[in-house]
Protein backbone atom coordinates (compact mmCIF):
# COMPACT_ATOMS: atom_id res chain seq x y z
CA UNK A 1 0.00 0.00 0.00
CA UNK A 2 1.32 3.42 -0.94
CA UNK A 3 2.36 5.66 1.91
CA UNK A 4 -0.25 8.30 2.63
CA UNK A 5 0.90 11.81 1.76
CA UNK A 6 1.03 14.11 4.82
CA UNK A 7 1.68 17.75 3.86
CA UNK A 8 3.78 20.02 6.07
CA UNK A 9 1.54 22.44 7.94
CA UNK A 10 3.43 25.72 7.36
CA UNK A 11 3.53 28.64 4.96
CA UNK A 12 7.21 28.20 4.09
CA UNK A 13 8.08 27.74 0.44
CA UNK A 14 11.17 27.06 -1.66
CA UNK A 15 11.49 27.91 -5.35
CA UNK A 16 13.41 26.29 -8.21
CA UNK A 17 14.33 28.06 -11.46
CA UNK A 18 16.04 26.66 -14.56
CA UNK A 19 16.76 27.67 -18.12
CA UNK A 20 18.42 25.56 -20.81
CA UNK A 21 20.85 26.70 -23.47
CA UNK A 22 18.32 26.75 -26.30
CA UNK A 23 16.32 29.88 -27.14
CA UNK A 24 16.62 31.23 -23.58
CA UNK A 25 18.84 33.65 -21.69
CA UNK A 26 19.80 34.77 -18.21
CA UNK A 27 16.64 36.90 -18.18
CA UNK A 28 14.59 33.70 -17.91
CA UNK A 29 15.78 33.16 -14.33
CA UNK A 30 14.74 36.66 -13.27
CA UNK A 31 11.37 36.27 -14.97
CA UNK A 32 10.75 32.99 -13.13
CA UNK A 33 11.84 34.58 -9.85
CA UNK A 34 9.49 37.56 -10.29
CA UNK A 35 6.61 35.23 -11.11
CA UNK A 36 7.38 33.03 -8.08
CA UNK A 37 7.51 35.99 -5.70
CA UNK A 38 4.21 37.26 -7.04
CA UNK A 39 2.64 33.79 -6.77
CA UNK A 40 3.87 33.34 -3.18
CA UNK A 41 2.49 36.73 -2.12
CA UNK A 42 -0.89 35.90 -3.68
CA UNK A 43 -1.13 32.52 -1.91
CA UNK A 44 0.12 33.48 1.54
CA UNK A 45 3.49 31.75 1.15
CA UNK A 46 6.93 32.92 2.23
CA UNK A 47 9.88 31.92 0.03
CA UNK A 48 12.74 31.04 2.38
CA UNK A 49 15.23 29.61 -0.15
CA UNK A 50 15.73 29.62 -3.92
CA UNK A 51 17.59 27.18 -6.16
CA UNK A 52 18.61 27.67 -9.76
CA UNK A 53 20.41 26.03 -12.68
CA UNK A 54 21.54 28.19 -15.58
CA UNK A 55 22.08 26.90 -19.13
CA UNK A 56 21.58 23.25 -18.13
CA UNK A 57 19.22 20.93 -19.99
CA UNK A 58 16.31 19.37 -18.14
CA UNK A 59 17.06 16.00 -19.76
CA UNK A 60 19.71 15.34 -17.11
CA UNK A 61 19.33 15.23 -13.34
CA UNK A 62 23.00 16.16 -12.89
CA UNK A 63 22.17 19.77 -12.09
CA UNK A 64 23.86 21.34 -9.02
CA UNK A 65 20.87 23.45 -7.97
CA UNK A 66 18.42 20.60 -8.53
CA UNK A 67 20.50 18.10 -6.55
CA UNK A 68 21.03 20.59 -3.71
CA UNK A 69 17.29 21.19 -3.50
CA UNK A 70 16.54 17.45 -3.25
CA UNK A 71 19.23 16.98 -0.59
CA UNK A 72 17.92 19.85 1.58
CA UNK A 73 14.16 19.57 1.16
CA UNK A 74 13.89 16.82 3.80
CA UNK A 75 15.68 19.05 6.35
CA UNK A 76 13.88 22.30 5.54
CA UNK A 77 10.44 20.60 5.22
CA UNK A 78 8.70 23.51 3.45
CA UNK A 79 4.99 23.42 2.78
CA UNK A 80 5.41 24.27 -0.92
CA UNK A 81 7.82 24.07 -3.86
CA UNK A 82 7.10 26.77 -6.42
CA UNK A 83 8.17 26.22 -10.04
CA UNK A 84 7.17 27.82 -13.33
CA UNK A 85 6.11 24.66 -15.18
CA UNK A 86 6.60 20.89 -15.01
CA UNK A 87 9.42 21.03 -17.55
CA UNK A 88 11.47 23.34 -15.29
CA UNK A 89 11.83 20.47 -12.84
CA UNK A 90 12.93 18.11 -15.63
CA UNK A 91 12.14 16.62 -19.03
CA UNK A 92 12.70 12.94 -18.29
CA UNK A 93 9.69 11.11 -16.78
CA UNK A 94 11.85 8.62 -14.88
CA UNK A 95 13.91 11.41 -13.28
CA UNK A 96 10.71 13.34 -12.54
CA UNK A 97 9.12 10.36 -10.81
CA UNK A 98 12.15 9.91 -8.53
CA UNK A 99 12.39 13.65 -7.79
CA UNK A 100 8.67 13.93 -6.99
CA UNK A 101 8.92 11.00 -4.60
CA UNK A 102 11.67 12.84 -2.69
CA UNK A 103 9.54 15.97 -2.64
CA UNK A 104 6.38 14.06 -1.60
CA UNK A 105 8.21 12.13 1.16
CA UNK A 106 9.42 15.49 2.51
CA UNK A 107 5.75 16.59 2.89
CA UNK A 108 6.05 19.31 0.23
CA UNK A 109 3.34 20.24 -2.28
CA UNK A 110 4.43 21.33 -5.78
CA UNK A 111 2.83 24.56 -7.02
CA UNK A 112 2.92 25.25 -10.76
CA UNK A 113 2.69 28.92 -11.68
CA UNK A 114 1.78 28.65 -15.37
CA UNK A 115 0.02 25.27 -15.62
CA UNK A 116 -3.57 24.33 -14.63
CA UNK A 117 -2.86 21.58 -12.09
CA UNK A 118 -5.30 21.87 -9.18
CA UNK A 119 -4.28 20.37 -5.85
CA UNK A 120 -5.63 16.92 -4.94
CA UNK A 121 -8.43 16.82 -7.51
CA UNK A 122 -8.52 13.41 -9.32
CA UNK A 123 -8.00 14.98 -12.71
CA UNK A 124 -4.86 16.79 -11.51
CA UNK A 125 -2.81 13.55 -11.56
CA UNK A 126 -3.95 12.88 -15.13
CA UNK A 127 -3.13 16.45 -16.20
CA UNK A 128 0.27 16.30 -14.50
CA UNK A 129 1.12 13.04 -16.28
CA UNK A 130 0.08 14.47 -19.65
CA UNK A 131 2.21 17.57 -19.10
CA UNK A 132 5.21 15.44 -18.09
CA UNK A 133 4.83 13.34 -21.26
CA UNK A 134 4.57 16.48 -23.36
CA UNK A 135 7.73 17.87 -21.75
CA UNK A 136 9.66 14.69 -22.58
CA UNK A 137 8.23 14.60 -26.11
CA UNK A 138 9.26 18.22 -26.66
CA UNK A 139 12.78 17.48 -25.39
CA UNK A 140 13.23 14.47 -27.67
CA UNK A 141 11.83 16.33 -30.66
CA UNK A 142 14.08 19.32 -29.94
CA UNK A 143 17.12 17.05 -29.67
CA UNK A 144 16.26 15.37 -32.98
CA UNK A 145 15.74 18.72 -34.71
CA UNK A 146 18.99 20.09 -33.32
CA UNK A 147 20.93 17.03 -34.51
CA UNK A 148 19.31 17.28 -37.94
CA UNK A 149 20.14 20.99 -38.11
CA UNK A 150 23.75 20.42 -37.03
CA UNK A 151 24.14 17.65 -39.60
CA UNK A 152 22.81 19.92 -42.35
CA UNK A 153 25.17 22.68 -41.24
CA UNK A 154 28.13 20.27 -41.21
CA UNK A 155 27.35 18.95 -44.68
CA UNK A 156 27.37 22.53 -45.97
CA UNK A 157 30.32 23.70 -43.81
CA UNK A 158 28.14 26.17 -41.91
CA UNK A 159 28.52 27.62 -38.43
CA UNK A 160 27.35 25.17 -35.77
CA UNK A 161 27.59 27.38 -32.71
CA UNK A 162 31.23 26.50 -31.93
CA UNK A 163 33.23 29.68 -31.42
CA UNK A 164 36.79 29.57 -32.72
CA UNK A 165 39.31 32.34 -32.14
CA UNK A 166 40.10 34.13 -35.40
CA UNK A 167 36.68 33.45 -36.93
CA UNK A 168 33.33 35.21 -36.89
CA UNK A 169 29.93 34.14 -38.21
CA UNK A 170 28.01 35.97 -40.92
CA UNK A 171 24.51 35.27 -42.31
CA UNK A 172 24.22 32.67 -45.09
CA UNK A 173 20.62 33.30 -46.28
CA UNK A 174 21.04 31.06 -49.34
CA UNK A 175 21.00 28.08 -46.93
CA UNK A 176 17.95 29.25 -45.01
CA UNK A 177 16.93 31.62 -42.24
CA UNK A 178 19.33 31.94 -39.30
CA UNK A 179 22.05 29.91 -41.06
CA UNK A 180 25.57 31.30 -40.73
CA UNK A 181 28.98 30.61 -42.22
CA UNK A 182 32.50 31.03 -40.87
CA UNK A 183 34.43 34.10 -41.98
CA UNK A 184 37.83 35.41 -40.90
CA UNK A 185 37.65 37.95 -38.07
CA UNK A 186 40.00 40.78 -39.07
CA UNK A 187 40.57 41.73 -35.42
CA UNK A 188 41.52 38.36 -33.88
CA UNK A 189 42.85 36.40 -36.89
CA UNK A 190 46.22 38.23 -36.93
CA UNK A 191 46.83 37.12 -33.34
CA UNK A 192 46.19 33.50 -34.35
CA UNK A 193 48.69 33.85 -37.19
CA UNK A 194 51.23 35.35 -34.79
CA UNK A 195 50.77 32.44 -32.36
CA UNK A 196 51.61 29.91 -35.09
CA UNK A 197 54.53 31.91 -36.50
CA UNK A 198 56.08 32.61 -33.09
CA UNK A 199 55.73 29.02 -31.92
CA UNK A 200 57.07 27.59 -35.19
CA UNK A 201 60.06 29.96 -34.83
CA UNK A 202 60.83 28.50 -31.40
CA UNK A 203 59.18 30.93 -28.96
CA UNK A 204 57.89 29.05 -25.86
CA UNK A 205 54.13 28.90 -25.25
CA UNK A 206 54.56 30.57 -21.86
CA UNK A 207 56.06 33.66 -23.50
CA UNK A 208 53.39 33.72 -26.24
CA UNK A 209 50.62 33.51 -23.64
CA UNK A 210 52.24 36.24 -21.56
CA UNK A 211 52.48 38.52 -24.59
CA UNK A 212 48.84 37.98 -25.61
CA UNK A 213 47.62 38.57 -22.06
CA UNK A 214 49.64 41.79 -21.78
CA UNK A 215 47.89 43.02 -24.94
CA UNK A 216 44.49 42.28 -23.43
CA UNK A 217 43.66 39.56 -25.97
CA UNK A 218 41.48 36.81 -24.49
CA UNK A 219 40.19 33.36 -25.47
CA UNK A 220 36.71 32.90 -26.95
CA UNK A 221 35.49 32.44 -23.36
CA UNK A 222 36.95 35.77 -22.33
CA UNK A 223 39.71 34.20 -20.22
CA UNK A 224 43.49 34.79 -20.22
CA UNK A 225 45.62 32.52 -22.38
CA UNK A 226 47.39 29.53 -20.85
CA UNK A 227 49.71 26.87 -22.25
CA UNK A 228 46.72 24.53 -22.60
CA UNK A 229 44.60 27.03 -24.54
CA UNK A 230 47.52 27.73 -26.90
CA UNK A 231 48.09 24.00 -27.42
CA UNK A 232 44.41 23.68 -28.39
CA UNK A 233 44.87 26.43 -31.00
CA UNK A 234 48.08 24.94 -32.40
CA UNK A 235 46.43 21.53 -32.87
CA UNK A 236 43.28 22.92 -34.49
CA UNK A 237 43.24 22.05 -38.20
CA UNK A 238 40.43 24.54 -38.79
CA UNK A 239 43.15 27.16 -39.17
CA UNK A 240 44.30 25.54 -42.43
CA UNK A 241 40.70 25.48 -43.65
CA UNK A 242 39.66 21.98 -42.53
CA UNK A 243 36.01 21.93 -41.43
CA UNK A 244 35.30 19.19 -38.91
CA UNK A 245 32.12 18.12 -37.16
CA UNK A 246 32.00 14.62 -35.69
CA UNK A 247 32.89 12.19 -38.47
CA UNK A 248 32.39 14.84 -41.17
CA UNK A 249 35.71 16.30 -42.36
CA UNK A 250 35.82 18.73 -45.29
CA UNK A 251 39.19 20.06 -46.52
CA UNK A 252 38.96 23.73 -47.56
CA UNK A 253 35.50 23.85 -45.96
CA UNK A 254 36.25 27.17 -44.26
CA UNK A 255 38.63 30.07 -44.88
CA UNK A 256 42.21 29.31 -43.84
CA UNK A 257 44.03 31.67 -41.48
CA UNK A 258 47.40 29.88 -41.43
CA UNK A 259 49.39 28.50 -44.36
CA UNK A 260 49.96 24.71 -44.46
CA UNK A 261 53.72 25.29 -44.22
CA UNK A 262 53.49 27.31 -41.00
CA UNK A 263 50.95 24.87 -39.53
CA UNK A 264 53.21 21.91 -40.30
CA UNK A 265 56.22 23.68 -38.80
CA UNK A 266 54.20 24.22 -35.61
CA UNK A 267 53.26 20.51 -35.49
CA UNK A 268 56.92 19.53 -35.78
CA UNK A 269 57.78 21.90 -32.97
CA UNK A 270 55.03 20.34 -30.82
CA UNK A 271 56.51 16.88 -31.42
CA UNK A 272 60.01 18.06 -30.58
CA UNK A 273 58.96 19.93 -27.43
CA UNK A 274 56.93 16.95 -26.30
CA UNK A 275 60.07 14.83 -26.48
CA UNK A 276 62.14 17.37 -24.57
CA UNK A 277 59.35 17.79 -22.02
CA UNK A 278 59.53 14.07 -21.31
CA UNK A 279 63.25 14.35 -20.69
CA UNK A 280 62.73 17.23 -18.25
CA UNK A 281 60.06 15.16 -16.50
CA UNK A 282 62.72 12.52 -15.93
CA UNK A 283 64.76 15.03 -13.94
CA UNK A 284 67.03 16.37 -16.69
CA UNK A 285 67.60 20.11 -17.00
CA UNK A 286 67.44 21.72 -20.48
CA UNK A 287 71.25 21.73 -20.55
CA UNK A 288 71.52 18.10 -19.46
CA UNK A 289 68.75 16.71 -21.67
CA UNK A 290 70.06 15.55 -25.05
CA UNK A 291 68.27 17.17 -27.95
CA UNK A 292 67.04 14.45 -30.31
CA UNK A 293 66.60 16.92 -33.16
CA UNK A 294 65.95 14.24 -35.79
CA UNK A 295 62.71 13.25 -34.02
CA UNK A 296 59.85 13.46 -36.50
CA UNK A 297 62.22 13.05 -39.46
CA UNK A 298 63.89 9.71 -38.73
CA UNK A 299 62.14 6.46 -39.76
CA UNK A 300 62.96 2.76 -39.73
CA UNK A 301 63.83 1.55 -43.22
CA UNK A 302 62.65 -1.99 -42.45
CA UNK A 303 59.12 -1.32 -41.19
CA UNK A 304 58.55 2.42 -41.69
CA UNK A 305 57.98 3.17 -37.97
CA UNK A 306 59.17 6.54 -36.58
CA UNK A 307 62.40 6.33 -34.59
CA UNK A 308 62.60 7.74 -31.09
CA UNK A 309 65.39 8.92 -28.85
CA UNK A 310 66.41 6.66 -25.98
CA UNK A 311 69.35 6.07 -23.67
CA UNK A 312 71.23 3.29 -21.93
CA UNK A 313 73.79 3.15 -19.14
CA UNK A 314 76.94 1.06 -19.46
CA UNK A 315 78.44 -0.81 -16.53
CA UNK A 316 81.79 0.87 -17.15
CA UNK A 317 81.97 4.06 -15.09
CA UNK A 318 78.18 4.22 -15.21
CA UNK A 319 78.37 6.05 -18.57
CA UNK A 320 75.14 6.99 -20.34
CA UNK A 321 74.81 6.48 -24.11
CA UNK A 322 72.14 7.89 -26.41
CA UNK A 323 70.49 6.24 -29.41
CA UNK A 324 67.65 6.47 -31.89
CA UNK A 325 65.54 3.31 -31.92
CA UNK A 326 62.68 2.01 -34.06
CA UNK A 327 59.49 2.07 -31.98
CA UNK A 328 58.57 -1.42 -33.21
CA UNK A 329 62.07 -2.76 -32.55
CA UNK A 330 61.79 -1.65 -28.93
CA UNK A 331 58.78 -3.99 -28.71
CA UNK A 332 60.90 -6.82 -30.21
CA UNK A 333 58.82 -6.80 -33.42
CA UNK A 334 61.47 -5.38 -35.78
CA UNK A 335 65.11 -6.38 -36.24
CA UNK A 336 66.59 -2.91 -36.89
CA UNK A 337 69.51 -2.26 -34.57
CA UNK A 338 69.69 0.87 -32.43
CA UNK A 339 71.77 3.63 -34.05
CA UNK A 340 74.02 5.89 -32.05
CA UNK A 341 72.65 9.40 -31.72
CA UNK A 342 75.93 11.16 -32.53
CA UNK A 343 76.62 9.02 -35.59
CA UNK A 344 73.23 9.37 -37.31
CA UNK A 345 73.10 13.10 -36.52
CA UNK A 346 76.58 13.53 -38.02
CA UNK A 347 75.40 11.75 -41.19
CA UNK A 348 72.31 13.98 -41.32
CA UNK A 349 74.47 17.11 -40.96
CA UNK A 350 76.75 15.90 -43.75
CA UNK A 351 73.73 15.32 -46.00
CA UNK A 352 72.48 18.83 -45.28
CA UNK A 353 75.91 20.29 -46.05
CA UNK A 354 75.86 18.44 -49.39
CA UNK A 355 72.47 20.00 -50.17
CA UNK A 356 73.94 23.44 -49.52
CA UNK A 357 76.72 22.76 -52.06
CA UNK A 358 74.13 22.57 -54.81
CA UNK A 359 73.91 26.20 -55.98
CA UNK A 360 70.45 25.69 -57.47
CA UNK A 361 69.09 24.33 -54.19
CA UNK A 362 70.82 27.13 -52.29
CA UNK A 363 69.35 29.77 -54.60
CA UNK A 364 65.89 28.22 -54.18
CA UNK A 365 66.32 28.37 -50.40
CA UNK A 366 67.38 32.04 -50.53
CA UNK A 367 64.40 32.97 -52.72
CA UNK A 368 61.95 31.20 -50.39
CA UNK A 369 63.45 32.77 -47.27
CA UNK A 370 63.21 36.23 -48.82
CA UNK A 371 59.59 35.57 -49.80
CA UNK A 372 58.86 34.40 -46.23
CA UNK A 373 60.38 37.51 -44.66
CA UNK A 374 58.61 39.81 -47.08
CA UNK A 375 55.32 38.08 -46.41
CA UNK A 376 55.84 38.23 -42.67
CA UNK A 377 56.99 41.84 -42.43
CA UNK A 378 55.01 43.39 -45.26
CA UNK A 379 51.75 41.77 -44.22
CA UNK A 380 50.06 44.45 -42.12
CA UNK A 381 47.50 42.05 -40.69
CA UNK A 382 49.10 41.73 -37.26
CA UNK A 383 49.71 45.46 -36.87
CA UNK A 384 46.18 46.20 -38.07
CA UNK A 385 44.88 43.71 -35.51
CA UNK A 386 46.84 45.49 -32.77
CA UNK A 387 45.46 48.84 -33.92
CA UNK A 388 41.90 47.47 -33.93
CA UNK A 389 42.36 46.22 -30.36
CA UNK A 390 43.73 49.62 -29.33
CA UNK A 391 40.75 51.35 -30.94
CA UNK A 392 38.40 49.17 -28.88
CA UNK A 393 40.33 50.03 -25.72
CA UNK A 394 40.20 53.76 -26.54
CA UNK A 395 36.45 53.54 -27.17
CA UNK A 396 35.91 51.83 -23.81
CA UNK A 397 38.12 54.46 -22.12
CA UNK A 398 36.11 57.31 -23.65
CA UNK A 399 32.85 55.76 -22.48
CA UNK A 400 34.24 55.31 -18.98
CA UNK A 401 35.50 58.91 -18.86
CA UNK A 402 32.04 60.18 -19.89
CA UNK A 403 30.47 58.09 -17.13
CA UNK A 404 32.90 59.55 -14.58
CA UNK A 405 32.13 63.06 -15.80
CA UNK A 406 28.46 62.37 -15.10
CA UNK A 407 29.31 61.47 -11.50
CA UNK A 408 29.49 57.68 -11.81
CA UNK A 409 32.70 56.87 -9.97
CA UNK A 410 33.50 53.94 -7.69
CA UNK A 411 36.27 51.51 -6.85
CA UNK A 412 35.08 49.33 -9.77
CA UNK A 413 35.26 52.16 -12.33
CA UNK A 414 38.70 53.15 -11.04
CA UNK A 415 40.00 49.58 -11.41
CA UNK A 416 38.52 49.32 -14.91
CA UNK A 417 40.07 52.67 -15.87
CA UNK A 418 43.53 51.47 -14.82
CA UNK A 419 43.07 48.19 -16.72
CA UNK A 420 42.11 49.96 -19.94
CA UNK A 421 44.96 52.47 -19.68
CA UNK A 422 47.44 49.61 -19.11
CA UNK A 423 46.02 47.71 -22.08
CA UNK A 424 46.21 50.76 -24.35
CA UNK A 425 49.83 51.37 -23.31
CA UNK A 426 50.81 47.73 -23.98
CA UNK A 427 49.14 47.77 -27.40
CA UNK A 428 50.84 51.05 -28.35
CA UNK A 429 54.24 49.66 -27.36
CA UNK A 430 53.59 46.47 -29.35
CA UNK A 431 52.60 48.48 -32.44
CA UNK A 432 55.75 50.61 -32.19
CA UNK A 433 57.94 47.52 -31.76
CA UNK A 434 56.43 45.85 -34.84
CA UNK A 435 56.90 48.97 -36.95
CA UNK A 436 60.55 49.26 -35.89
CA UNK A 437 61.13 45.56 -36.58
CA UNK A 438 59.66 45.90 -40.08
CA UNK A 439 61.79 48.95 -40.83
CA UNK A 440 65.00 47.22 -39.70
CA UNK A 441 64.45 43.86 -41.40
CA UNK A 442 63.29 45.41 -44.66
CA UNK A 443 66.81 46.66 -45.34
CA UNK A 444 68.33 43.22 -44.67
CA UNK A 445 66.08 41.24 -47.01
CA UNK A 446 67.82 40.24 -50.22
CA UNK A 447 68.43 37.00 -52.07
CA UNK A 448 72.18 37.57 -52.04
CA UNK A 449 72.16 38.14 -48.27
CA UNK A 450 70.52 34.80 -47.51
CA UNK A 451 72.49 33.01 -50.26
CA UNK A 452 75.72 34.04 -48.58
CA UNK A 453 74.40 33.30 -45.09
CA UNK A 454 73.34 29.72 -45.85
CA UNK A 455 76.33 29.02 -48.10
CA UNK A 456 78.43 29.01 -44.92
CA UNK A 457 75.67 27.88 -42.60
CA UNK A 458 76.69 26.81 -39.10
CA UNK A 459 75.02 23.43 -38.64
CA UNK A 460 75.95 23.49 -34.96
CA UNK A 461 73.38 26.27 -34.54
CA UNK A 462 70.11 24.44 -33.63
CA UNK A 463 67.89 27.13 -35.17
CA UNK A 464 69.76 27.09 -38.52
CA UNK A 465 70.00 23.29 -38.56
CA UNK A 466 66.29 22.81 -37.78
CA UNK A 467 65.29 25.25 -40.52
CA UNK A 468 67.45 23.51 -43.14
CA UNK A 469 66.21 20.09 -42.03
CA UNK A 470 62.58 21.18 -42.43
CA UNK A 471 63.26 22.91 -45.73
CA UNK A 472 65.18 20.15 -47.52
CA UNK A 473 64.15 16.90 -45.86
CA UNK A 474 60.87 15.01 -45.76
CA UNK A 475 62.09 11.82 -44.09
CA UNK A 476 65.33 9.97 -43.37
CA UNK A 477 65.08 6.15 -43.52
CA UNK A 478 67.63 4.11 -41.58
CA UNK A 479 68.66 0.55 -42.53
CA UNK A 480 71.35 -1.68 -41.06
CA UNK A 481 73.64 -0.96 -44.03
CA UNK A 482 72.56 2.40 -45.41
CA UNK A 483 70.73 5.68 -44.75
CA UNK A 484 68.31 7.15 -47.30
CA UNK A 485 67.38 10.80 -47.20
CA UNK A 486 64.23 11.80 -49.10
CA UNK A 487 63.79 15.40 -50.18
CA UNK A 488 61.15 17.27 -52.15
CA UNK A 489 62.02 18.79 -55.47
CA UNK A 490 58.43 19.57 -56.51
CA UNK A 491 56.26 22.40 -55.20
CA UNK A 492 53.44 20.15 -53.99
CA UNK A 493 55.42 18.90 -50.96
CA UNK A 494 53.63 15.57 -51.15
CA UNK A 495 54.42 13.30 -48.20
CA UNK A 496 56.85 10.49 -48.98
CA UNK A 497 55.78 7.17 -47.51
CA UNK A 498 57.75 4.11 -46.49
CA UNK A 499 56.06 2.26 -49.36
CA UNK A 500 57.49 4.78 -51.83
CA UNK A 501 61.00 4.10 -50.56
CA UNK A 502 60.53 0.36 -50.17
CA UNK A 503 59.75 -0.03 -53.88
CA UNK A 504 62.69 2.09 -55.06
CA UNK A 505 65.50 0.05 -56.59
CA UNK A 506 68.78 1.86 -56.20
CA UNK A 507 70.61 1.02 -59.42
CA UNK A 508 73.93 2.57 -58.69
CA UNK A 509 75.59 1.57 -55.41
CA UNK A 510 79.04 2.52 -56.55
CA UNK A 511 80.94 3.77 -53.57
CA UNK A 512 82.61 7.12 -53.82
CA UNK A 513 84.95 8.20 -51.09
CA UNK A 514 85.10 11.88 -50.40
CA UNK A 515 88.48 13.43 -49.77
CA UNK A 516 89.06 16.05 -47.13
CA UNK A 517 89.78 18.46 -49.97
CA UNK A 518 86.09 18.49 -50.86
CA UNK A 519 85.41 20.76 -47.91
CA UNK A 520 83.47 18.30 -45.74
CA UNK A 521 84.51 14.84 -44.64
CA UNK A 522 81.87 12.09 -44.50
CA UNK A 523 81.66 10.50 -41.02
CA UNK A 524 83.07 7.00 -41.73
CA UNK A 525 80.85 6.27 -44.69
CA UNK A 526 80.36 6.63 -48.42
CA UNK A 527 78.09 8.84 -50.46
CA UNK A 528 76.34 7.75 -53.65
CA UNK A 529 74.62 9.73 -56.34
CA UNK A 530 71.30 11.48 -55.97
CA UNK A 531 68.34 9.86 -57.72
CA UNK A 532 65.21 11.69 -58.84
CA UNK A 533 61.91 9.90 -59.20
CA UNK A 534 58.59 10.75 -60.84
CA UNK A 535 56.78 10.73 -57.52
CA UNK A 536 58.01 14.25 -56.81
CA UNK A 537 60.90 13.50 -54.48
CA UNK A 538 64.64 12.95 -54.52
CA UNK A 539 66.60 10.19 -52.79
CA UNK A 540 70.13 10.55 -51.43
CA UNK A 541 71.82 7.34 -50.27
CA UNK A 542 74.52 6.95 -47.62
CA UNK A 543 76.30 3.58 -47.51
Amino acid sequence: MAKKFVPNNNDFAIAYYRFSSHAQSDASIQQQRDAAQKYAAGHGLQIIKEYKDEAISGTTDQRPGFQLMLSEIGKIKPGALIIWKTDRLGRDRCDLAIAKKYIRDAGCVIHYIAEPIAGDAPESALMEGVLESMAEYYSRQLRTNIKRGHLYNAQNCLYNGHKTLGYAAEPAPEFGKDRQRYVIDPVTAPFVQKVFEDYAAGKPMVEIAKELNSLGVTTTRGKPFTVNSLAHILNNRAYIGEYRYGDIVTPDGMPAIVSPEVFEAAQKRLILNKRQGGQRANGLTPDEAPRFWLTGKLYCGKCGTPMQGCSGTSSYKDTKHYYYACGTARKKKCSLKYVKKDKIEAIACFMLSECLKDTELLASLAVDVVAYYQREHEDKGYIEGLKAERAEAEKALNNLVRAIEQGIFSETTQTRLLELESKKKALTEAIEAEEIKRAVTKNEISIQHFFDEYKNADLNDPAVRDYLLDYFVDKIFVYDDRVILTAWYGDDKKEITWGDIDCVVVKDRKRKKRSSASGSVPPDGHWTNTYYFKGGFAVMVWL
